[in-house]
């Protein structure tokens, strides 16, 4: 029986990577939201408007995630009909 094989040992060099918190990429977010958005308004937006918009996209395609599941629902249940 052979020894198990041992992954290659990974040495780092530079800096070590940082922790990021759940805060700081949700400011990130709302940041990144803001810059991308502000370019097609034909108003200043402001961090709450960031947040709206924020979640707005997140539901919509939360919605359109539920549709695909549904559209494809029938199509399972039919598979398992015929099994």
């Amino acid at each position: 029986m052979q020894p198990p094989i041992k992954p290659p040992a990974v040495h780092r060099s530079g800096p070590r990577p940082k922790l990021v918190c759940a805060k700081t990429l949700a400011d990130e977010r709302l940041a990144r939201t803001l810059e991308l958005w502000s370019r097609r308004s034909t108003r200043p937006l402001t961090e709450e408007d960031a947040r709206e918009i924020a979640e707005n996209m997140s539901g919509f395609f939360s919605v359109l995630l539920e549709w695909k599941a549904k559209k494809r629902a029938p199509d399972i249940d039919h598979d398992r009909a015929a099994a």
